[in-house]
């Protein structure tokens, strides 16, 4: 432990060797309603004090909880854009993932193809493998600490239940987001994940929509019930 806490710089003082135009970072939001508040840009100027070129900085509004896979912007950096011995900032560990599972997959490919990862909420070291010890563990600290916060809303609400004080969440749902879902679904064609990202919605909620509002039900694809039967 003496070893680690000894090899552990302020980030400022390390990879100065790697070149600005080597650094990359992600930027990421939940909805469009954090995307016009302060927080894209905050996040950005905190990633250019690192010596990030503004050009370098990738953006996405996307939950942190979506398969990177659904993150067209993030796969597409981590795949096809790094290459070996570049470095990529993140401000916190969570912009980039909240399932300790992702992460790891994530922090594997990041070893594998010697990129440094760089997450300015966590203590860092010039040793990969040390960074990747200390990034991993507090990454199951994270989400084991999100899985007992989840387990004790659940007994707050059944608490409240039983005392008649609990009325439910509030629904996303309008009748101004079950038109837009409409419009983007028939008129513009779009995917599921598509929606989600225009609308800043979750998937679960565009899916919900597209079920319980607007007839739609899985049949290969999601299509109208009159589809479906006019088929048979």
């Amino acid at each position: 432990m003496v070893y680690l806490i000894h090899r552990i710089k302020p980030k400022d003082q390390m990879f100065q060797e790697i070149p600005n135009n080597c650094r990359y970072a992600y930027v990421r939001v939940s909805s469009k309603s954090q995307e016009e508040n302060s927080s894209l840009e905050s996040q950005k100027q905190e990633l250019i004090k690192q010596g990030v070129p503004e050009k370098n900085i990738r953006v996405e509004v996307g939950s942190a909880a979506d398969p990177i896979r659904e993150r067209p912007v993030f796969y597409n950096l981590i795949e096809n854009e790094l290459k070996e011995k570049d470095l990529l900032f993140v401000t916190k560990i969570d912009r980039c993932s909240r399932n300790t599972l992702e992460f790891l997959k994530l922090q594997d490919k990041f070893f594998k193809k010697e990129v440094t990862f760089i997450s300015l909420d966590l203590p860092y070291s010039n040793d990969m493998a040390v960074n990747k010890l200390i990034a991993t563990n507090l990454a199951a600290i994270a989400t084991f600490e999100n899985e007992r916060r989840q387990e004790r809303q659940r007994q707050g609400i059944q608490a409240a239940r039983k005392a008649g004080q609990y009325l439910g969440r509030k629904t996303v749902i309008t009748n101004k987001l079950i038109a837009e879902v409409q419009y983007l679904k028939e008129k513009k064609s779009l995917s599921i994940t598509q929606i989600a990202k225009v609308t800043g919605r979750g998937r679960t909620t565009i899916y919900k929509v597209l079920k319980e509002e607007l007839n739609y039900i899985p049949y290969n694809r999601l299509v109208k019930q009159e589809q479906k039967n006019e088929s048979k």
